[in-house]
């Protein structure tokens, strides 16, 4: 009977020892593997697609380390940053969706308000990664002038 109580105590104790002694590495072992990129799109590297109908505006990014291994097997995420760098650091998984709102004088005396919605969103193969920036009304179709703000991104990839 006191072999049974032995046994009963010291096999959970054995089990997470043999657990936490593991190590591994790149996955193969059932452990993760992660990396995270920083990618900044600088206004100016915006590109416009300008091809008629459903416009919008991109930027690809070569990302080497984003195997096909990871492409297949692993996950990937992405998330816009705010305040990068500082202790006010906000972060959004794409896509990410978010409504405004803007006025302008109709007439000299007459303020119209106006609501649109911006969408950041992404695609990604094995090496690359594309971010796409579009705005529900397609304003800038009109005036091409028009450029996204520069933004930050964060590439999280596990394995």
């Amino acid at each position: 009977m006191k072999m049974r109580n032995i046994l009963r105590y010291l096999f959970p104790l054995v089990l997470v020892f043999a657990i936490v002694s593991c190590r591994g590495k790149d996955g193969k072992d059932g452990l993760v593997n992660s990396k995270i990129i920083d990618l900044q799109i600088d206004q100016k590297e915006w590109r416009y697609t300008n091809a008629g109908s459903n416009n919008y505006f991109f930027a690809t990014f070569d990302v080497p380390e984003l195997t096909w291994n990871i492409y297949n097997y692993g996950v990937v995420k992405i998330y816009r940053e705010w305040d990068t760098g500082t202790d006010r650091a906000t972060q959004v998984e794409l896509p990410y969706i978010k409504m405004n709102e803007y006025s302008f004088n109709d007439t000299d005396t007459t303020t119209v308000w106006d609501f649109y919605q911006e969408m950041v969103d992404y695609e990604y193969t094995g090496g690359a990664v594309t971010i796409f920036y579009t705005v529900s009304d397609f304003a800038y179709e009109i005036d091409e002038k028009f450029m996204p703000d520069p933004m930050h991104f964060r590439l999280i990839m596990m394995w």
